[in-house]
């Protein structure tokens, strides 16, 4: 019976040192493993205590619709993206464990929190995708709310992969809410909010869902005057048209101006007497004088003409013989002595003393005159 009990207790020692040994061999597990996920993808981080060791690291990605489906990945890193692991993301809740593997020996799997894109699953953790961006301003007294289509922002992240649901999002202000659909045809989504009164901040919130795939909140604010004020052209075309209105008036008023001055020209012109009308001036005749030069030769040249002198001289005395000779010298070179013409028609006697005329008549020709004269 003593020898049963020593084989039974060596039996378990063995036992308990080997598992021992068995655990001191194989690699401690990782820890804290945890899941992060947005519109872009999927990550799982984890910790390892020891990373001295030649370890690597299985992950193992399991959906709870069909638990015997799943996808393994090995990496030497402490993070995975696993985005591209997911399938039906509208509708699954997925579970990832981590396994740390040295040699062939492999710890004990460490598990995540069940993690879904879907709004109505039980899963510890919803991923939700980002509302885009959201630009507001005032149109026609309301406010214009516009953004681009999630479906084309995030059309190649898993979360949308084999998507045909399109956009429903709502919108809420304080005076209400707005539900609106945003076709997956349509790139750009917008929509018209009223307010029944003015402010001077005006708070919009916008929420959705792509299917069962919910999308982030997005909370806006506008600042500003919502008011329809008319455009410029209302008062314009106004304005131009009394303007050209008035030019027109003005333009009529200074034709009947000027007509009916010119009409009572012509009466008054009428009423005056012929006599207080006067003939144009003729203005020819103020012309100024103008002079010609007359076409006179350069060079003047006198022809002598021979003429005869008569000398008649007067004396009381009768010439010499000396005197004679004299006087007929100069006699024969000038011209014989005879009676003026005046002489003979005087009628008057010689019995005043005064028998010879006072005038001497001389008839020379230039040429004697510049003889005589010296000229």
């Amino acid at each position: 019976m003593r020898i049963g009990i020593y084989i039974s207790v060596s039996v378990i020692l063995i036992l308990i040192q080997k598992s021992t040994s068995e655990a001191v061999s194989r690699p401690s597990p990782p820890v804290n493993v945890t899941i992060q996920c947005d519109n872009y993808g999927v990550e799982v981080r984890w910790e390892y205590p020891d990373l001295s060791q030649d370890v690597h690291f299985l992950v193992v990605v399991k959906e709870s619709v069909n638990p015997n489906e799943r996808k393994n990945y090995t990496t030497r890193n402490l993070s995975l993206n696993i985005s591209s692991l997911l399938f039906n993301s509208s509708f699954n809740t997925y579970f990832v464990n981590v396994t740390a593997v040295r040699g062939r020996k492999r710890s004990d799997p460490s598990d995540s929190d069940s993690f879904s894109f879907n709004k109505y699953a039980t899963s510890k953790i919803k991923c939700y995708l980002d509302f885009p961006e959201v630009k507001l301003s005032a149109q026609n007294g309301k406010i214009h709310i516009q953004f681009v289509n999630p479906l084309h922002l995030y059309r190649n992240t898993p979360a949308l992969s084999n998507n045909t649901d399109d956009l429903k999002y709502t919108v809420e202000t304080e005076e209400g809410s707005t539900e609106s659909t945003c076709e997956m045809k349509t790139e750009r989504c917008e929509v018209l909010i009223g307010f029944s009164e003015l402010r001077e901040v005006y708070y919009v919130s916008l929420t959705g869902q792509i299917g069962q795939r919910p999308l982030n909140p997005r909370a806006c604010q506008f600042k500003g005057d919502i008011r329809i004020y008319p455009p410029f052209t209302v008062y314009l075309y106004p304005v131009l048209g009394v303007a050209l209105t008035l030019l027109f008036i003005t333009t009529i008023l200074m034709l009947l101006v000027k007509k009916f001055y010119s009409e009572i020209k012509k009466k008054s012109m009428a009423a005056f007497p012929n006599i207080l009308v006067f003939e144009p001036t003729q203005t020819h005749l103020f012309e100024p004088l103008k002079l010609y030069q007359e076409a006179v030769a350069s060079e003047l040249h006198i022809e002598p003409k021979e003429q005869t002198t008569l000398l008649e001289i007067c004396s009381d005395e009768e010439p010499t013989s000396g005197d004679e000779d004299v006087g007929g010298r100069d006699l024969d070179n000038a011209s014989p002595y005879r009676k003026n013409a005046l002489d003979e028609d005087d009628t008057g006697d010689d019995s005043g003393g005064y028998d010879c005329p006072h005038a001497l008549r001389l008839e020379m020709s230039p040429g004697d005159m510049v003889n005589a004269y010296g000229i």
